[in-house]
């Protein structure tokens, strides 16, 4: 980077938030620190370094002992690290399986977590065909309108998938998405029953997925995997053989993460 363009970016930096990464970059570093020891660090009047510990010791990122006065890591940060770890692990344990579904079908592959009431694709592989689901990494769709979020929120506490409907609602994408709370329960029974969810043109018309819950070592929803393309690859008659290779697919990476059936 040019000399120039360093400083256009410096230009734009906010200090108070780049000193407030630094301190939690320091605390990462040498596990614990006292106020003037960070005060020092940082380079900066302690009064400004206090303001920053205040903000982030309310917001769970840092805390302070009561023993020594010390701050580290709080309960916010070592969460998100947990929360990002974990999805790395369910994507190289889910990366085989990924694979071989799309050497069998030759249709789009998707791997999802459940984040803030929406289905977060955290691995794809695209289909070979040239009709297909065009999802990326990193996009997003409402739980109640996918495959995935529907086998998520099968094995999630009703008054969690409550919540998340009175937050986020069920707002419909086509004339089949699910748009009622009884509507929605039905869909969950099924899925329990049938051991795979289906998305049935609910979130693009012409269009169809099919989906298995994956499990984390302590039986929670860890994430989902579907098969999704176009219906005239997702016939009835298909659905049966589809389904119990997604389910076996969703049962072998349960196991990589420790789940026992």
């Amino acid at each position: 980077m040019s000399k120039e363009a360093v400083e256009n970016t410096e230009r734009y930096i906010i200090q108070s938030v780049d000193k407030a990464l630094d301190l939690i970059e320091l605390l990462a570093e040498h596990g614990s620190l006292n106020l003037i020891e960070l005060t020092s660090m940082l380079e900066q009047p302690k009064s400004s370094t206090y303001r920053i510990v205040l903000t982030l010791e309310n917001r769970g990122y840092i805390s302070r002992s009561d023993e020594d006065g010390k701050y580290c890591l709080g309960y916010k940060q070592l969460m998100l690290t947990r929360n990002l770890l974990e999805r790395n692990t369910l994507r190289t344990a889910a990366i085989y399986e990924m694979k071989k579904l799309s050497e069998r079908y030759g249709d789009t592959v998707n791997l999802g977590v459940l984040v803030d009431g929406k289905v977060l694709y955290v691995e794809i592989i695209e289909s070979t065909h040239a009709l297909r689901m065009m999802d990326s990494i990193g996009s997003r769709s409402p739980f109640h309108a996918t495959a995935m979020g529907k086998a998520i929120a099968a094995y999630m506490d009703s008054k969690e998938v409550e919540g998340l409907v009175q937050v986020y609602g069920l707002p419909p994408l086509t004339p089949n998405t699910i748009q009622s709370v009884p509507q929605l329960k039905a869909a969950l029974k099924k899925i329990q029953t049938d051991g795979y969810a289906l998305d049935d043109e609910e979130i693009v018309e012409g269009a169809r997925c099919v989906a298995a819950t994956i499990f984390d070592m302590y039986g929670k929803p860890a994430g989902a995997i579907s098969l999704s393309g176009a219906m005239h690859r997702f016939k009835p008659e298909l659905l049966a053989d589809i389904s119990a290779n997604v389910q076996e697919a969703a049962a072998a990476i349960s196991r990589k993460l420790g789940f026992q059936a």
